[in-house]
């Protein structure tokens, strides 16, 4: 996909005499529980045509024709044979909702027609950090059936996000001793020390655990949990003893996770 991006993009800047990037964002790819999120995923991304800004204004009828009749997606083949591409699979998703069938089909468009009337999360957030959408158990069973048994290449960049991940319980431990706090102190809702902003931080980078996940755990709304990060980001490049507190935090942490 990196060479598709590079190559097709200076032939796309070449026929069309441009310079710069042609596509918004690099290329992305994520592994997912199929018998959690799947139908989900699926969704999420036949939405995007009409979630755009420019959609945003029309009703709920001409948005449902809009995306059924949008070429450069796949969603049409989903919901009508007619006219599907003959390479599109859509066995795995319609199996959800009772197989390739004119009941299956009808089904996923009522799925999909949901999420036309409300604003829907995006279930991919769910990977942002190790690349994997899925409960906890499930990127545990991943961890260790199939990246620490060598089945998975260590030098894939997916790969070594899941191996930097270390336990929740392990970061709090070690966030508490590095600030000297108890851990139902530092959990609680009306701790003011800097700790809980560093806790924070701690378990979204090094614990692939989201904000909305990290506010159920101590307490607090995933916006708080923003505010909070966004302080402590500023709060240490203002005072180098606590840069330099967070960052001794910081290997700790590494360091339990190599001890693993």
């Amino acid at each position: 996909m990196r060479h598709f991006n590079i190559s097709y993009t200076s032939y796309y800047n070449w026929r069309h005499d441009r310079r710069g990037h042609l596509y918004q964002g690099r290329y992305k790819s994520f592994l997912v529980d199929a018998d959690e999120y799947l139908q989900e995923v699926s969704r999420y991304i036949h939405l995007n045509p009409v979630r755009v800004k420019l959609r945003s204004g029309t009703t709920l009828g001409e948005k449902e024709k809009y995306l059924r009749n949008y070429r450069w997606s796949s969603y049409g083949g989903y919901v009508s044979r007619s006219g599907r591409a003959g390479f599109l699979r859509v066995e795995e998703v319609l199996g959800h909702f009772g197989g390739d069938t004119p009941i299956g089909r009808r089904r996923y468009e009522a799925f999909v027609r949901e999420g036309l009337t409300g604003k829907l999360p995006n279930p991919l957030e769910r990977g942002v950090g190790h690349g994997i959408v899925g409960e906890s158990e499930f990127i545990e069973k991943v961890r260790e059936g199939y990246v620490r048994s060598g089945m998975a290449s260590r030098e894939i960049p997916a790969v070594k996000r899941i191996l930097a991940q270390v336990k929740p319980e392990r970061i709090i431990r070690e966030t508490c001793k590095a600030f000297k706090v108890k851990r139902d102190e530092l959990l609680r809702k009306g701790y003011k020390g800097v700790g809980r902003g560093v806790l924070m931080d701690m378990l979204y980078r090094h614990g692939g655990m989201k904000q909305r996940e990290i506010g159920e755990l101590m307490g607090v709304d995933y916006s708080a949990v923003s505010v909070m990060r966004k302080r402590l980001s500023v709060a240490q490049k203002e005072d180098r003893n606590l840069a330099a507190r967070i960052e001794k935090t910081k290997k700790r942490i590494e360091s339990s996770q190599s001890q693993e």
